[in-house]
């Protein structure tokens, strides 16, 4: 369970507190008893704004200093102030989280409900007077006081803390159930013994013995309430960390004739915001630190005096998603667990090892060489690639991508590191996977990931200025067809900061890697339908990558864009290349036989540069088959990619699908597309690509 569920669970109130004592997180409990909503808690109030002026005087006299003074504050009451309701007494307590260097501290606040305490405590003192005021005074009406004995008793048995009673000697005349429990005593135990034999206290932060409350608040004659956190110890030696509080009992006469020792057991509440705690740090799944505590680790290695030669280790595991899809995410959550477990194996005891997100893993490395990092990082990784995984009794073997850099100069950011070792992990998996890549800035691989990565905030800006452009390339039948419709395919530019036009070859593979395809393609359609509404008869190919096709939610918003523009869906033509559809065969299957549905078609793009190309045709059943340009554009010349060609138009014909070919530059390959049979040609001879804008100017012109 993680962090949020597990505080929305518990029976009490839970927030994390700012320095200046905003409040960052409420659980539901907390802000049901305040009578707002969490959203207009968060972020928006302090502590002291959801409490009676006289709590706020009490918060900010003693509260905060106590809080500053030792880090802790115990048992302090309060009232919450609720809207159109009674005040609200609750118990707070508080634990301020350590300092760290260029980090706020926060503070963990839990909050107890104090209404039904406050009530049993005057129940309690009420029927206590009422009792001996019987007793001295109408001793003939025992019926009576057995009455307000039997609501004593009642009303000790009612209540959730544990409570002793003493007599002016400070001894026990009464225990409740709740107190039995906590000191794990039968009544029998406790009874007409001194309480100080009974009940054993010491400090929580040191365990030195502390001095009795119940003879304190005797002698004194007045409440005491300790702030100073406390453990009781038990007979069996064990400790119970505790709340506590003394208040003197008088008689009718104002004499103090006892008093009452109530104990709250806080062990599952510190138990919880230990759990809290560690939940801030570590993944829930593996156990291991999490990205955030990774990178105020590196933050605080920038910010003081480390040794020289630290080295950050950047571990993807290859082809994880597969994994995922073809087992399902319980395999894939065991598996990671497992190289958890080996890569704690293979780290030194000065390293931090931290579970970065996904089926991505961080090493922070003590000081040592670049070589000697090398050869660390080439033991990570084959102890990943001699693990073999079973799941459901058949093996799977595993392999991790693995980039290294150094941690950056003083004075730089230190978020440097994992972007260089990002860089070069990336690398890695370029190279082929399953090796150790250095961050060497003049590395060309390391320079072609770097110069992606500079892509990713250029393609985000142009996004959010709307610098993309759509052009129109025709796609023209080989045959002469006066009554033919328009037809072309839909091509992306980028309009650069220099105001020139970018070729999508640039920033393409930067947005495949950097998962901003499913951002492309939706802005294309987007623009796509938005023309076609003003543009009839013209019909359009759009492009769909591989990882809008893996997106659940693609489908729907392609459908519900084309529903909501009007555009008839038989004017669209989907092109999915060939490797992506194979990839992603049940997605492409669902998303082709939902938009068939509307009238759309659908093309393979790229076919015949796959492995697997006509093993999947009746699969996935698209109307066009584009074949790739590589083939088309020496077809003159090259009599085996004529024969290529041929058998891809009869196999296409076979399943009665019409096809394209790509990469037609000059008429001597359109004469030989025409004899093969090919039905449709695209490329600089039958048609450049043009901006839709200039070409329906052009369409208006010709009519």
């Amino acid at each position: 369970m993680n962090q949020d569920a597990l505080l929305e669970h518990v029976p009490c109130g839970h927030l994390l507190v700012r320095h200046d004592g905003l409040v960052l997180r409420s659980n539901r409990l907390f802000s049901n008893w305040c009578g707002r909503p969490v959203g207009d808690i968060e972020g928006q109030l302090r502590l002291r704004d959801v409490l009676t002026a006289a709590s706020r005087i009490y918060h900010d006299t003693s509260y905060v200093p106590l809080l500053a003074l030792q880090g802790f504050a115990h048992e302090i009451s309060f009232e919450l102030a609720v809207p159109d309701a009674p005040p609200l007494p609750i118990l707070l307590n508080a634990q301020m989280q350590p300092r760290r260097d260029g980090l706020e501290p926060v503070t963990s606040v839990t909050v107890f409900n104090a209404s039904a305490t406050r009530r049993h405590e005057r129940a309690l003192m009420v029927a206590r007077r009422e009792a001996e005021a019987f007793s001295d005074e109408l001793a003939d009406r025992n019926a009576e006081l057995q009455a307000q004995q039997e609501r004593l008793r009642v009303t000790l048995d009612a209540m959730a803390d544990a409570m002793v009673s003493v007599d002016a000697g400070g001894r026990i005349d009464l225990v409740n159930p709740a107190a039995m429990a906590l000191l794990r005593l039968a009544a029998g135990e406790a009874v007409d013994r001194p309480f100080a034999e009974i009940v054993s206290l010491m400090w929580a932060d040191d365990q030195q013995p502390r001095p009795c409350p119940v003879t304190a608040c005797l002698e004194q004659q007045k409440p005491l309430h300790e702030t100073r956190a406390s453990m009781l110890r038990l007979g069996d030696g064990s400790l119970n960390r505790i709340s506590d509080t003394v208040t003197p009992i008088r008689n009718a006469r104002g004499e103090c004739c006892g008093a009452v020792w109530v104990g709250r057991d806080l062990s599952e509440q510190h138990r919880l915001a230990e759990r809290a705690a560690y939940a801030l740090k570590h993944d829930m799944l593996t156990g291991l630190v999490n990205r955030q505590e990774f990178e105020q680790a590196l933050v605080r290695c920038a910010a003081t005096a480390q040794p020289p030669g630290q080295m950050l280790c950047y571990i993807d595991l290859d082809q994880f998603k597969i994994i995922n899809d073809t087992l399902g995410h319980a395999a894939g959550d065991v598996l990671l667990r497992e190289i958890a477990q080996l890569l704690r194996g293979g780290v030194r005891r000065d390293d931090l090892l931290a579970r970065l997100g996904g089926d991505e893993f961080g090493v922070l490395f003590g000081a040592c060489t670049v070589d000697e990092a090398l050869q660390r990082a080439q033991a990570l990784r084959q102890r990943i690639e001699s693990h073999c995984f079973y799941w459901e009794g058949s093996p799977h073997g595993v392999s991790a991508s693995v980039g290294l850099a150094q941690l950056p100069d003083p004075g730089e950011q230190p978020s440097l590191a994992l972007i260089h070792a990002d860089i070069a992990c990336h690398a890695a998996k370029e190279a082929g996977r399953n090796r150790v890549q250095f961050f060497a800035p003049a590395d060309t691989l390391v320079q072609a990931r770097r110069g992606e990565m500079h892509w990713v905030s250029k393609l985000q800006r142009a996004l959010a200025q709307d610098r993309f452009e759509l052009f129109f390339q025709p796609i023209v039948g080989t045959q002469a067809d006066p009554d033919s419709q328009p037809y072309g395919e839909i091509l992306l530019r980028l309009r650069g900061d220099d105001g020139q036009l970018v070729s999508p070859a640039l920033f393409i593979p930067a947005a495949e890697r950097y998962q901003l395809m499913g951002a492309l393609d939706r802005m294309v359609l987007r623009k796509t339908l938005a023309w076609m509404q003003h543009t009839p008869l013209v019909r359009c190919a759009i492009n769909v990558s591989g990882q809008s096709l893996g997106d659940v939610t693609f489908l729907d918003d392609v459908v519900a864009q084309v529903q909501r523009n009007g555009v008839d869906a038989r004017r669209l033509c989907f092109e999915l290349t060939e490797t992506a559809a194979v990839d992603n065969l049940e997605a492409a299957q669902a998303f082709i036989a939902r938009l068939r549905a509307l009238g759309a078609r659908f093309a393979l793009d790229d076919f015949g540069a796959g492995l697997s190309s006509f093993s999947y045709l009746r699969t996935l059943q698209a109307d066009v088959l584009k074949i790739d340009g590589s083939f088309i554009k020496d077809l003159d010349q090259d009599a085996q990619h004529r024969a290529i060609v041929e058998a891809i138009h009869r196999v296409a014909s076979a399943f009665d699908m019409r096809t394209v070919a790509e990469w037609v530059e000059n008429k001597a390959v359109l004469d030989e597309l025409r004899a093969i049979g090919i039905d449709y040609a695209q490329g600089w001879h039958t048609g450049r690509p043009v901006a839709v804008e200039s070409w329906s100017a052009l369409q208006r012109t010709i009519a």
